[in-house]
């Protein structure tokens, strides 16, 4: 690969910049060829620290044409082009009008021209121009019998490699749009080249300027004729699809993330440090603090003698568990990239997966990194939580363990130094010295965590997003454990999407993904190859599921699915009454949880047992609750230090935002019936410790799950069947889930829209909106509202915080609109704005086609987010947990709701 200058004319080197300081810097500028080479520097570290060649060059090794495997010599001009890529990729701001106009360099200011000052179409022409000779002379010089194919093939990287160039600035876009004959990109190719023509002096640092400028003059030699894919000769069906996904999307990420830390380096004079597992940041403490927990060393109790051990039965069984699973990732770790695993709830999991993730990144198989991902922000402050026992605090400021979501806020080192301070009543001086906002908004956006833990949305943004920021965490992948939690509630109708996806990243980007739950569907069903396999880390399932500790947890009741076809509210709570009087002439407590699959029915139950006056805590919990009542519902109905219930009576109304590993220990459940997972995941929050006996789960149909869950092939039947109601009890869910896949399948078979060629097109042409869209989890239409009013309340270091809504708003307005700040200052105070807009806004949908354009009250909209004015009349106050609540029925009135 050659230098950048060799493609300037004598002495171009010297005076083309890349970047100058800002007024008032005392600094030199920097040089194109100063910043080309920084960037192809930060690639190469990103290969040697994080496995970014290793990665493309899996990429490049899986791209086949007609389903044959390029040759040694193709492969390694791809390998070339790559590189090239990042390094030319702005070559363009030779423009002269680029370097007079947005640089301001002195050096041009004699040159008389006037134009376009954009570069990165520029830097995507010469880079065509540069390497298309190649393509031919390689591609004859290595095969002959399928040159035609491969050479159209090669042409094709060659122009999508191009594309991604003239994007870095941008997002990705639909990479074969076609704009009469020609793509889009062809089209601005096009117009370049007649601006060119008109304009020569744009190339006057080119040193090729000439032979350009005659190639651009004959029609038959122009760069655009010699790339151009006519509608005739698509490449859309000759090339396996997912392998080149990967190389693009490895390519744009890795450009606009070397783009960034070389920019960065040149702002601040630092180079930015890589803050992986390994040299810098070795395993071994964290092992070490993972092997001191009082769990851990009650399984290697039981591990080095069984029959000795001094466990209650219920932690034998989870040990036995625990050691299983370790087993049969050891067995499979260098052969699999994909784990299932599957365990009753109660089981421990997130210890269990905090294992097989340091096994993993212990397993000497490159891996640096773990990500946790989550279906909701309560589990990821949840197994935060867990990982702050485990792991001291003083630990954790060299090894971060950071939440990225959208509701906690950026935490700068000076932060977690006061942190640190306060929990050891550090006496010591606080050290002098400012937050470091580009540093911390860089290690966000680059997930410069040891471990991350994020939301599905986030990390579904990562893979498949097509903005520049949203795409700057992709080549961090690389090397990652991932531990996907509750995957069962990833939107059902792309499972199949889903899991042909994470098996290509997976094995091209080096992951270990560990996908696990107490329903665990077998995605695999949706892949066609026969050969592909994954490692089950539970095996035997049955000996853990059939043992009576996890499987006769909770006694399963099916009376009220047989006496009522449609229950109203009347009869249930006719049954709910009669329970409660039952257990109460035993004597026993009750904690007693009733779930409704829809908001409204929710408050309607909870307003009537709140009219009834039982004498019990009652407690609502919906999607309507914001994160600090959510929290305060769960501490109060949580355990004291010596492990008894706080409340020994309460009654929970709830939604589903109860299910899913939701840490709450009830006695006895109520549920409208949906879905044959969702009815185990409710059962998972009765009895959750495995220890009490005499604890049950009713069954009732209340509103058809069809009608709110749509889409969902999971509704077809339901526990109205005696083999699901046997399935339930038995936690067998393969039947159900097999009857799921196979519903998949075929609907993905049919002629339609969603036929699942359509979607391998939309991947092989690199359709990027259309592969966004379609893996978007959540695509219900929903707007968040604002509500103004006050808020006071205790936070975790128990001061009382006074929350002013209208200081708040006023705040967040101030950070959006203010143009001072620096960017990277101002995106740390968002997120931490953000962390108090989080106890005023509500998620707003709405069922009714009619009113899909806004919500139904607001008074003006900032960014996403919809302001509600004097918002104390759509709120009430709930006395048990002394916090206020949205009440959607005044907010809506009689629309129906989601």
């Amino acid at each position: 690969m050659q230098a950048i200058g060799t493609y300037l004319i004598p002495g171009a080197d010297k005076i083309l910049l890349a970047h100058t300081p800002r007024e008032g810097e005392d600094k030199l500028p920097e040089t194109l060829i100063a910043h080309s080479d920084l960037v192809l520097s930060f690639a190469e570290k990103l290969s040697v620290v994080n496995g970014l060649t290793a990665s493309m060059e899996r990429a490049v090794q899986q791209l086949k044409v007609h389903d044959i495997g390029l040759e040694p010599a193709a492969q390694q001009q791809i390998r070339v082009w790559f590189t090239q890529a990042i390094y030319l990729h702005d070559l363009g701001k030779i423009n002269p009008v680029f370097q007079k106009k947005k640089i301001r360099n002195k050096e041009i200011a004699k040159l008389d021209v006037t134009g376009d000052t954009k570069h990165a179409l520029l830097s995507a022409l010469l880079y065509l121009h540069i390497l298309l000779p190649e393509v031919e002379q390689t591609v004859y010089a290595s095969d002959f019998n399928r040159n035609r194919s491969v050479c159209k093939f090669m042409k094709h990287i060659l122009y999508v490699f191009a594309y991604i160039i003239s994007r870095h600035h941008t997002y990705l876009g639909h990479n074969e749009e076609l704009v009469g004959e020609l793509t889009r990109f062809e089209k601005d190719l096009q117009n370049l080249q007649e601006q060119l023509v008109r304009y020569p002096d744009y190339l006057h640092y080119y040193k090729d300027k000439t032979s350009l400028l005659e190639q651009l003059l004959d029609k038959n030699q122009s760069i655009v004729s010699q790339i151009c894919v006519r509608q005739g000769e698509r490449l859309a069906k000759i090339h396996s699809p997912f392998p080149f996904y990967v190389l693009s999307k490895l390519l744009y990420s890795t450009m606009v993330a070397c783009d960034f830390y070389a920019t960065h380096a040149y702002d601040t004079g630092i180079e930015f440090p890589f803050r992986y597992f390994g040299q810098d940041y070795p395993l071994e403490p964290i092992l070490k603090s993972y092997k001191m927990t009082k769990l851990y060393h009650s399984v290697q109790t039981y591990r080095e003698n069984p029959v000795a051990s001094q466990l209650a039965p219920i932690n034998k069984l989870r040990s036995e568990l625990f050691l299983e699973t370790e087993k049969q990732l050891q067995l499979q770790m260098k052969k699999q990239f994909i784990y299932y695993l599957e365990a009753p709830t109660g089981s421990g999991k997130t210890f269990m997966s905090l294992n097989l993730a340091l096994q993993l990144l212990d397993g000497e198989l490159g891996l640096n990194k773990l990500l946790y991902i989550f279906p909701f922000n309560a589990l990821i402050e949840q197994t935060k939580q867990e990982l702050d026992k485990i792991f001291p605090a003083e630990m954790q400021k060299r090894y971060r363990m950071s939440v990225v979501n959208s509701v906690t806020p950026i935490v700068t080192e000076q932060e977690l130094w006061a942190d640190q301070a306060r929990t050891n009543d550090n006496d010591e001086e606080e050290p002098d010295w400012k937050p470091d906002y580009k540093d911390e908004l860089m290690q966000r956006q680059m997930l410069q965590y040891p471990v991350t833990l994020t939301s599905h949305v986030n990390f579904f943004n990562y893979l498949f997003g097509m903005g520049r920021e949203s795409n700057l965490a992709f080549t961090h992948l690389c090397n990652s454990v991932i531990i996907l939690d509750e995957i069962q509630s990833y939107r059902n109708e792309i499972w199949k999407e889903i899991i042909h996806f994470l098996r290509a990243f997976a094995e091209i980007l080096n992951m270990r993904i560990i996908i696990m739950s107490a329903t665990l569907p077998q995605l695999d069903l949706l892949i066609e190859e026969q050969e592909v396999t994954t490692c089950v880390l539970v095996p035997q399932r049955e000996h853990y599921f059939h043992n009576p500790l996890f499987r006769n947890r909770v006694t399963v009741h099916t009376d009220l699915l047989i006496n009522y076809k449609e229950i109203n509210e009347d009869q249930l709570l006719e049954a709910v009454q009669e329970v409660l009087e039952e257990r109460k002439s035993t004597g026993r407590s009750t904690r007693l949880l009733i779930e409704f699959i829809t908001k409204k029915t929710a408050r309607s139950f909870y307003q009537r047992l709140q009219n009834l006056a039982l004498g019990i805590p009652l407690y609502e919990l919906t999607g309507d609750d914001n994160n600090l009542l959510r929290k305060k519902v769960l501490a109060q109905l949580g355990k004291d230090q010596d492990n008894n219930f706080l409340l020994p009576d309460a009654i929970v109304v709830a939604t589903q935002v109860i299910e899913a590993g939701v840490d709450i220990d009830m006695d006895i459940g109520f549920k409208d019936i949906s879905m044959l997972d969702s009815e185990e995941q409710f059962l998972g929050r009765i009895n959750r410790s495995c220890l009490r006996e005499d604890c049950h789960g009713y069954f009732f149909n209340m509103i058809e799950a069809s009608k709110v869950y749509r889409k969902d092939w999971r509704t077809e039947r339901d526990l109205r069947s005696p083999e699901y109601q046997r399935m339930l009890v038995e936690k067998d869910f393969k039947g159900f889930y097999a009857l799921c896949m196979r519903r998949l399948n075929e609907s993905r078979a049919k002629g339609n829209d969603d036929n699942w060629a359509n979607f391998l097109r939309d991947v092989q042409q690199l359709n990027f909106p259309s592969v966004e869209k379609q893996m978007q989890l959540i695509t219900n239409k929903t707007y968040t509202l604002f509500i103004e009013h006050d808020i006071t309340y205790t936070d975790e270091q128990g001061d009382i915080v006074n929350l002013c809504g209208s200081e708040v708003w006023a705040e967040f307005k101030y950070w959006m609109k203010d143009k001072e700040t620096n960017y990277e200052e101002r995106m740390i105070k968002l997120s931490q704005v953000r962390a108090k807009l989080d106890h005023f806004t509500y998620v707003y949908g709405v069922q009714r086609e009619a009113n899909q354009g806004q919500p139904k009250i607001y008074d003006h909209i900032v960014g996403s987010l919809y302001y509600v004015r004097d918002g104390q009349k759509y709120m009430i106050w709930d006395e048990l947990t002394g916090a206020m609540k949205f009440d959607r029925s005044a907010y809506m009135g009689d629309e129906e709701s989601i």
